[in-house]
């Protein structure tokens, strides 16, 4: 094997044209030029002249269909560039020892696949324009809602300043306010709370008996104002042993009973 072609009087030089894919189905390159391959020795016969031929045909379209199909329509030149440094020079195609081959070819990009790409381009760009709306739309119905519960309330009541019957507080109630973040007061004082409600239970449970006691108070309480089922605190083991036992247990009053 040989790492050059042969003498020039067994090249062979013929016309080359086909269509190749592109990277976007349906839309094709168009390749035109020339080929050259060298044929076999003297007395070969034309049969191995003939399968020389195909093969060099079959060896330059896989080469030219592997660069074309990894272009967009719009990177014509670029294909162009990669495909020439490809096939310009003499090279030996894997798995044909015995083939050298070189081409000068034209890209191209038909009128018609033209108008298909310009199509698609214009398809792609709206889709991409409405998803650039839709993503500003929401950002601004977060900036706008989901601050706090009172640019929420100021937001819904803008949107009906045209039309103030149709104001439903309602619907905003259901749909929009659940969305809405707690303004910074609100959460200041949430966590006010918080801290407060952790530092008397950490007291408590410094005093034996003090915790069972407050508990015992605070779920009273609760049922009271009708709200037992969201009493927060465990009952521990025997509270209302260690508040029938305790000497400084203070009875919860009503309003009714004062």
């Amino acid at each position: 094997m040989t790492d050059h072609p042969g003498p020039w009087w067994r090249r062979r030089v013929g016309r080359f044209i086909t269509y190749w894919p592109t990277c976007l189905p349906g839309i094709r390159f168009l390749a035109r030029g020339s080929l050259t391959h060298l044929t076999p020795p003297r007395g070969a016969g034309a049969h191995r002249a003939t399968a020389a031929r195909a093969a060099a045909r079959l060896a330059l379209d896989e080469l030219g269909r592997g660069i074309a199909g990894k272009h967009l329509p719009e990177e014509l030149e670029c294909a162009q560039q990669r495909l020439t440094l490809a096939v310009s020079p003499w090279h030996n195609p894997d798995g044909h020892p015995n083939l050298w081959l070189r081409a000068r070819l034209t890209l191209l990009l038909p009128q018609q696949d033209a108008d298909r790409a310009q199509r698609h381009q214009n398809a792609l760009r709206e889709v991409e324009l409405q998803l650039a709306q839709d993503q500003l739309r929401r950002r601004e119905l977060a900036r706008a809602v989901c601050t706090d519960r009172e640019s929420a309330r100021l937001w819904w009541l803008e949107k009906h300043l045209d039309d103030l019957p149709t104001l439903n507080w309602e619907t905003f109630k259901d749909t929009i306010r659940p969305l809405a973040a707690t303004s910074v007061t609100e959460r200041t004082q949430a966590e006010q709370l918080t801290h407060t409600l952790l530092y008397v239970w950490e007291q408590l449970d410094d005093v034996p008996g003090r915790q069972a006691r407050f508990t015992a108070t605070a779920r009273t309480l609760f049922e009271q104002m009708g709200w037992a089922d969201r009493f927060p605190w465990p009952s521990p083991s025997g509270d209302l042993e260690s508040v029938a036992a305790s000497p400084t247990t203070v009875p919860f009053v009503t309003e009714d009973e004062q």
